[in-house]
């Protein structure tokens, strides 16, 4: 059948080409992709949960230089898709402690960077934060650097050229930073 329609001088394409040539046509195209990807970057409905905190005896006792912020106020947003990879990873290393460890360190081209990597487990000086549904999504803050993160969200992206955790929104940043995403300048 395909090789007498190409005799006569028909192809079982042309009416498809046809209609996309047609100048009185649109076409439009719908997908629910970005609509579930700009939702997967919200917050949670619930908030973070705070599992634990430094003790002011250990910063004390450390002599750390911190004012240790009240449980009340500590607060990191974890996003549902950081929150899903996180547990993931915890599945892989089947670890339930296994946390993505956030610090804030000077340098980089703005005066601050973020510095993020796995830990198996939590330092005294840690504040530990979970997402409220999905666990364990463990994230691990130093004293210190709660100071300077506090209120941020933290989430998963995945582009071509890689995946990453990301601070997305951190009230203490002034402006966007810079755009490789991990160094900031502070608000004055």
């Amino acid at each position: 059948m395909f090789l007498s329609s190409l005799r006569r001088g028909r192809t079982p394409f042309a009416a498809p080409l046809r209609a996309l040539a047609a100048p009185n046509r649109t076409r439009t195209l719908t997908t629910s992709w970005p609509r579930r990807a700009a939702l997967a970057t919200h917050p949670p409905a619930q908030p973070t949960v705070l599992l634990s905190s430094p003790s002011p005896e250990y910063i004390e006792q450390e002599e750390i230089d911190v004012d240790l912020l009240p449980p009340t106020e500590a607060q990191i947003v974890i996003t549902d898709r950081a929150a899903e990879q996180l547990r993931t990873i915890s599945a892989r290393e089947a670890n339930p402690d296994a946390a993505l460890r956030i610090a804030v360190e000077s340098g980089g081209c703005h005066g601050y960077q973020y510095k993020m990597e796995l830990a198996k487990s939590r330092a005294l000086d840690d504040y530990l934060f979970s997402h409220p549904t999905l666990r364990p999504s463990n994230i691990l803050v130093d004293a210190v650097s709660l100071s300077l993160l506090n209120g941020s969200t933290i989430d998963f992206a995945t582009e071509l050229i890689g995946s990453s955790f990301r601070v997305l929104e951190n009230p203490h940043a002034k402006g966007s930073g810079c755009g490789c995403g991990v160094s900031w300048e502070l608000k004055t």
